[in-house]
Protein backbone atom coordinates (compact mmCIF):
# COMPACT_ATOMS: atom_id res chain seq x y z
CA UNK A 1 0.00 0.00 0.00
CA UNK A 2 1.49 3.35 -1.13
CA UNK A 3 0.07 6.33 0.79
CA UNK A 4 -0.81 9.51 -1.09
CA UNK A 5 1.04 11.72 1.40
CA UNK A 6 4.67 12.27 0.55
CA UNK A 7 7.06 10.80 3.08
CA UNK A 8 4.48 8.52 4.74
CA UNK A 9 5.44 4.89 5.24
CA UNK A 10 4.30 2.34 2.68
CA UNK A 11 3.43 -1.27 3.49
CA UNK A 12 3.78 -4.56 1.63
CA UNK A 13 1.83 -7.72 2.30
CA UNK A 14 2.79 -10.93 0.50
CA UNK A 15 0.93 -14.24 0.80
CA UNK A 16 1.20 -17.40 -1.23
CA UNK A 17 -0.32 -20.85 -1.49
CA UNK A 18 1.13 -24.07 -2.87
CA UNK A 19 -2.29 -25.70 -3.09
CA UNK A 20 -2.82 -27.67 -6.33
CA UNK A 21 0.64 -26.69 -7.63
CA UNK A 22 3.11 -29.23 -8.99
CA UNK A 23 6.62 -28.99 -7.50
CA UNK A 24 8.20 -27.06 -10.40
CA UNK A 25 5.57 -24.28 -10.13
CA UNK A 26 5.74 -24.34 -6.34
CA UNK A 27 9.50 -23.82 -6.42
CA UNK A 28 9.19 -20.73 -8.61
CA UNK A 29 6.72 -19.23 -6.16
CA UNK A 30 8.78 -20.16 -3.12
CA UNK A 31 11.95 -18.61 -4.58
CA UNK A 32 10.08 -15.28 -4.94
CA UNK A 33 8.99 -15.52 -1.31
CA UNK A 34 12.55 -16.26 -0.16
CA UNK A 35 13.91 -13.21 -1.99
CA UNK A 36 11.31 -11.00 -0.30
CA UNK A 37 11.93 -12.67 3.10
CA UNK A 38 15.67 -11.94 2.83
CA UNK A 39 14.91 -8.20 2.85
CA UNK A 40 16.90 -5.45 1.15
CA UNK A 41 16.36 -2.74 -1.44
CA UNK A 42 13.65 -3.16 -4.08
CA UNK A 43 12.05 -1.29 -6.96
CA UNK A 44 8.58 -1.46 -8.45
CA UNK A 45 8.75 -1.20 -12.23
CA UNK A 46 6.24 -0.73 -15.03
CA UNK A 47 6.76 -0.49 -18.77
CA UNK A 48 7.58 3.21 -18.39
CA UNK A 49 10.31 2.49 -15.80
CA UNK A 50 10.66 2.57 -12.03
CA UNK A 51 7.59 3.91 -10.22
CA UNK A 52 8.70 3.37 -6.65
CA UNK A 53 10.96 1.44 -4.31
CA UNK A 54 12.28 1.18 -0.84
CA UNK A 55 13.95 -1.07 1.72
CA UNK A 56 12.36 -4.26 3.05
CA UNK A 57 13.30 -5.54 6.51
CA UNK A 58 14.28 -9.23 6.59
CA UNK A 59 11.75 -11.73 7.89
CA UNK A 60 12.55 -13.41 11.24
CA UNK A 61 15.19 -16.15 11.06
CA UNK A 62 12.67 -18.82 12.06
CA UNK A 63 10.44 -17.92 9.11
CA UNK A 64 13.37 -18.03 6.69
CA UNK A 65 14.48 -21.43 8.01
CA UNK A 66 10.95 -22.76 7.64
CA UNK A 67 10.89 -21.60 4.01
CA UNK A 68 14.28 -23.22 3.38
CA UNK A 69 13.05 -26.56 4.76
CA UNK A 70 9.89 -26.34 2.67
CA UNK A 71 11.96 -25.62 -0.43
CA UNK A 72 14.21 -28.60 0.33
CA UNK A 73 11.15 -30.87 0.56
CA UNK A 74 9.73 -29.61 -2.74
CA UNK A 75 13.10 -29.95 -4.49
CA UNK A 76 13.31 -33.58 -3.33
CA UNK A 77 9.76 -34.22 -4.55
CA UNK A 78 10.42 -32.58 -7.91
CA UNK A 79 13.53 -34.72 -8.50
CA UNK A 80 11.69 -37.94 -7.65
CA UNK A 81 8.66 -37.06 -9.79
CA UNK A 82 10.92 -36.29 -12.74
CA UNK A 83 12.81 -39.57 -12.35
CA UNK A 84 9.62 -41.62 -12.07
CA UNK A 85 7.80 -39.56 -14.74
CA UNK A 86 4.80 -39.10 -12.45
CA UNK A 87 3.59 -35.56 -11.83
CA UNK A 88 1.05 -34.49 -9.21
CA UNK A 89 0.42 -31.54 -6.85
CA UNK A 90 2.51 -31.06 -3.72
CA UNK A 91 0.94 -33.09 -0.88
CA UNK A 92 -0.34 -30.94 1.98
CA UNK A 93 1.03 -33.29 4.63
CA UNK A 94 4.00 -35.63 4.92
CA UNK A 95 4.80 -38.12 7.68
CA UNK A 96 8.34 -38.22 9.12
CA UNK A 97 8.80 -41.66 7.52
CA UNK A 98 7.75 -40.31 4.13
CA UNK A 99 10.13 -37.36 4.49
CA UNK A 100 13.10 -39.63 5.17
CA UNK A 101 12.16 -41.95 2.29
CA UNK A 102 11.80 -38.97 -0.06
CA UNK A 103 15.27 -37.62 0.80
CA UNK A 104 16.74 -41.12 0.42
CA UNK A 105 15.08 -41.44 -2.99
CA UNK A 106 16.54 -38.17 -4.24
CA UNK A 107 20.04 -39.07 -3.08
CA UNK A 108 19.79 -42.51 -4.71
CA UNK A 109 18.66 -40.90 -7.98
CA UNK A 110 21.73 -38.67 -7.82
CA UNK A 111 23.94 -41.77 -7.62
CA UNK A 112 24.78 -41.58 -3.91
CA UNK A 113 25.07 -44.42 -1.41
CA UNK A 114 22.55 -44.02 1.43
CA UNK A 115 22.22 -45.72 4.83
CA UNK A 116 18.61 -46.86 5.18
CA UNK A 117 17.02 -46.59 8.65
CA UNK A 118 14.30 -48.87 7.25
CA UNK A 119 16.71 -51.79 6.75
CA UNK A 120 18.44 -52.86 9.93
CA UNK A 121 18.42 -56.58 9.07
CA UNK A 122 18.14 -58.93 6.10
CA UNK A 123 16.96 -62.54 5.79
CA UNK A 124 18.64 -64.99 3.44
CA UNK A 125 17.80 -68.51 2.30
CA UNK A 126 20.78 -70.85 1.97
CA UNK A 127 21.16 -72.73 -1.31
CA UNK A 128 22.88 -75.73 0.24
CA UNK A 129 26.41 -74.83 -0.80
CA UNK A 130 29.01 -74.98 1.96
CA UNK A 131 32.19 -72.91 2.39
CA UNK A 132 34.61 -71.83 5.13
CA UNK A 133 33.41 -68.23 4.77
CA UNK A 134 29.77 -69.25 5.27
CA UNK A 135 30.64 -71.35 8.29
CA UNK A 136 32.65 -68.48 9.76
CA UNK A 137 29.66 -66.15 9.33
CA UNK A 138 27.27 -68.69 10.84
CA UNK A 139 29.67 -69.12 13.77
CA UNK A 140 29.33 -65.45 14.69
CA UNK A 141 32.25 -63.83 12.86
CA UNK A 142 31.40 -60.48 11.19
CA UNK A 143 31.53 -60.51 7.39
CA UNK A 144 30.58 -58.23 4.52
CA UNK A 145 27.25 -58.96 2.85
CA UNK A 146 25.89 -57.65 -0.42
CA UNK A 147 22.54 -58.36 -2.05
CA UNK A 148 19.84 -56.74 -4.15
CA UNK A 149 16.13 -56.05 -4.07
CA UNK A 150 13.74 -55.76 -6.99
CA UNK A 151 12.93 -52.10 -6.36
CA UNK A 152 13.11 -49.15 -4.01
CA UNK A 153 9.67 -47.57 -3.90
CA UNK A 154 7.67 -45.10 -1.83
CA UNK A 155 4.04 -44.05 -1.79
CA UNK A 156 3.09 -40.35 -1.68
CA UNK A 157 -0.37 -38.86 -2.13
CA UNK A 158 -1.64 -42.26 -3.20
CA UNK A 159 1.04 -42.55 -5.92
CA UNK A 160 3.42 -45.50 -6.10
CA UNK A 161 6.85 -44.13 -7.01
CA UNK A 162 9.34 -46.82 -7.99
CA UNK A 163 12.98 -45.91 -8.50
CA UNK A 164 14.16 -49.30 -9.74
CA UNK A 165 16.29 -52.17 -8.39
CA UNK A 166 18.80 -51.39 -5.64
CA UNK A 167 21.87 -53.07 -4.18
CA UNK A 168 22.27 -53.25 -0.42
CA UNK A 169 25.54 -53.77 1.43
CA UNK A 170 27.28 -53.60 4.77
CA UNK A 171 30.94 -54.39 5.52
CA UNK A 172 30.30 -56.02 8.91
CA UNK A 173 27.21 -58.11 9.62
CA UNK A 174 26.60 -61.00 12.01
CA UNK A 175 24.03 -63.79 11.96
CA UNK A 176 21.43 -64.07 14.72
CA UNK A 177 22.88 -66.59 17.16
CA UNK A 178 20.00 -69.07 17.09
CA UNK A 179 19.80 -68.96 13.29
CA UNK A 180 23.55 -69.58 13.07
CA UNK A 181 23.44 -72.68 15.29
CA UNK A 182 20.47 -74.10 13.41
CA UNK A 183 22.05 -73.45 9.99
CA UNK A 184 25.39 -75.00 11.00
CA UNK A 185 23.61 -78.12 12.23
CA UNK A 186 21.68 -78.30 8.95
CA UNK A 187 24.91 -78.02 6.93
CA UNK A 188 26.52 -80.78 9.00
CA UNK A 189 23.52 -83.00 8.24
CA UNK A 190 23.58 -82.12 4.54
CA UNK A 191 20.25 -80.29 4.76
CA UNK A 192 21.46 -76.69 4.38
CA UNK A 193 19.35 -75.90 1.31
CA UNK A 194 16.30 -73.82 2.22
CA UNK A 195 17.56 -72.91 5.69
CA UNK A 196 16.84 -69.26 6.52
CA UNK A 197 19.14 -66.95 8.49
CA UNK A 198 18.85 -63.33 9.61
CA UNK A 199 21.88 -61.02 9.46
CA UNK A 200 22.28 -57.61 11.10
CA UNK A 201 24.93 -54.88 10.73
CA UNK A 202 27.11 -54.64 13.83
CA UNK A 203 26.73 -51.78 16.27
CA UNK A 204 23.09 -51.14 15.41
CA UNK A 205 24.01 -49.72 12.01
CA UNK A 206 21.88 -49.91 8.85
CA UNK A 207 22.34 -51.48 5.45
CA UNK A 208 23.54 -49.15 2.70
CA UNK A 209 21.62 -48.72 -0.55
CA UNK A 210 22.71 -47.87 -4.06
CA UNK A 211 20.67 -47.86 -7.25
CA UNK A 212 21.41 -50.80 -9.53
CA UNK A 213 22.89 -48.71 -12.35
CA UNK A 214 24.94 -46.38 -10.10
CA UNK A 215 28.68 -46.82 -9.59
CA UNK A 216 29.78 -46.74 -5.91
CA UNK A 217 32.38 -44.01 -6.48
CA UNK A 218 32.48 -43.22 -2.76
CA UNK A 219 33.35 -46.82 -1.92
CA UNK A 220 29.95 -47.56 -0.30
CA UNK A 221 30.40 -44.69 2.13
CA UNK A 222 26.90 -43.32 2.79
CA UNK A 223 26.19 -39.61 2.40
CA UNK A 224 24.26 -37.83 5.18
CA UNK A 225 20.53 -37.19 4.77
CA UNK A 226 20.90 -33.71 6.31
CA UNK A 227 17.30 -33.46 7.48
CA UNK A 228 16.81 -31.05 10.42
CA UNK A 229 15.26 -32.80 13.40
CA UNK A 230 16.15 -36.31 12.23
CA UNK A 231 18.99 -38.48 13.54
CA UNK A 232 21.45 -39.51 10.85
CA UNK A 233 21.35 -43.28 10.19
CA UNK A 234 24.71 -45.07 10.41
Amino acid sequence: MIPAASGASASLRFTFSLEKLEPAAGLRLLRIYQRIAAGGAFEVRASAGAIGGGELPPRPEAARQEAAQLRSYIEDLEAVQRHCEQYFPIPDELTPTDRIALRMARLLIQGHCVASPFMTRARFTLNGQDSPTLRSLLSGEPHAVRGSTAAFALTLAGRHLELGPVHFYHPHVTVDEEDGRRALAALEAGRGQGCEVTVRPVGGECFRHLLHDAAPGSGWTPVPLELPGFTEPR
